[in-house]
């Protein structure tokens, strides 16, 4: 059976990434939200099934490791 590839979405608590996240999750993908801080907005996102990663996008080290396991990064 073939296995839907985890797609890291950044800006995940935006209203965008928030959508893609939900889209996503809907479709069966597993889905990793990048998100600068763990709030409400990221507690829904878990809730609703999305792995939470938090960090700084603009840190090198951080993307390198939301990007480990992932097979899809979308760019915007």
């Amino acid at each position: 059976m073939f296995e839907k590839p985890r797609i890291l979405v950044t800006s995940a608590a935006g209203h965008t990434g928030t959508a893609a996240v939900t889209k996503l999750l809907k479709q069966g993908f597993p889905v990793r939200a990048f998100v600068r801080r763990n709030d409400a907005r990221s507690e829904q996102l878990k809730q609703a099934g999305a792995e939470i990663f938090v960090g700084d996008l603009f840190d090198m080290q951080d993307l390198g490791m939301a990007l480990v396991g992932v097979q899809r990064a979308p760019l915007r």
